[in-house]
Order: C-alpha cells, then structure tokens, then sequence
C-alpha cells in the first residue's frame, strides 16, 4: 500500500512539474502571409492601432484611436525572401509598402513605392510574450525594432535598439 501512494505522489508531483512547465514556455505563434491585421502594441493597448495619416501626402505612420479605417488595414505579404513580409495597407494600396527612409539615420518609418528594398522587407519574429511580436527590417537589422516613441504624446513609429519595451511588442490582431 505505501508503495501505490508513493506512486501516485510521484505522479502527481510529476504532472505538476510538467504542468508548472507548459505554463511558463511561450505559445507557438504564426503570423499567416496574405492576411490582413490591425496592428497595435503592448505600450500604447488595444484602443490604439498603426494608421496611415490621410493628409494628402498619405505615407506617415501614426498610433491612432482604433476605428473602421482603411490605413489600419495591415496586409501581411510573402515575399521572395524567406522569413520576411511587405507590410501594405488597404489605405494606400497594393503599390506601397512600409519602408524605412535610407537618410543616415535609417529610423524613420514611411509608406514609399514598392520595390526589392530590404528596408521594406519585414521580419515579424515572435516574443516571449505569447501573441506578441517584434517588427525589424531586412535594413536596420536584427538589432533594431519598430518602437512606439514614449514622449507623452506616445504616437510615433521608429526604428530603436530591440530591448524588452512594451512599445516594440507588437499584437497582430484580426
């Protein structure tokens, strides 16, 4: 009889274990090409996604109150290049993508005309954090992640050094 409890002990204490472990590994997570998301981050929360500005010009992006707007529409391209993604909007059409301005500096993000420019080639590699996601460019590389700016305003993309931000840990949601 001892034996039968200290198996079942054992057991228990076994799927505990395992258990304990399922709970804090992180969930397998896919972002699915030809789909289209709305994009927001940890930092600035769910009523808050990645939009185009409509001023005419029609290339900056900006964290806007979350709406029925077609420049939060987020198109998730294949590309030649595997593990990478042109970003689109429904706003701006097929003919532009998310680009980073090639100006020196390299952290300005901007809707530009599509071409094989690795500053538009995206990279959306999954976190620690299950359902979060950071954004770097074939560019900037492995280093640098799109950011949400923490000036008070907390409105700005840009390209920053990858760290644990909230403002770099990216939900793409339906």
């Amino acid at each position: 009889m001892n034996t039968i409890i200290c198996n079942c002990l054992a057991k228990i204490a076994l799927l505990a274990t395992v258990t304990s472990m399922t709970v804090t590994l992180p969930l397998v997570q896919k972002v699915t090409a030809q789909s289209t998301y709305r994009l927001k981050t940890q930092f600035t929360g769910n009523n808050k996604c990645l939009d185009i500005i409509n001023d005419g010009v029609n290339n900056q992006p900006i964290m806007a109150d979350c709406g029925n707007f077609s420049g939060q529409l987020w198109n998730v391209e294949s590309t030649e290049y595997p593990g990478f993604y042109r970003l689109k909007t429904q706003f701006t059409g097929n003919n532009k993508c998310l680009d980073i301005i090639n100006d020196g500096i390299n952290n300005k993000p901007i809707m530009a005309g599509c071409g094989n420019f690795s500053g538009q080639l995206w990279k959306v590699e999954p976190t620690e954090y299950p359902g979060f996601y950071r954004l770097k460019t074939q560019f900037t590389g492995n280093n640098k992640c799109l950011d949400i700016i923490n000036d008070g305003v907390n409105n700005k993309p840009i390209m920053a050094g990858c760290g644990n931000f909230s403002g770099q840990l990216w939900n793409l949601s339906f």
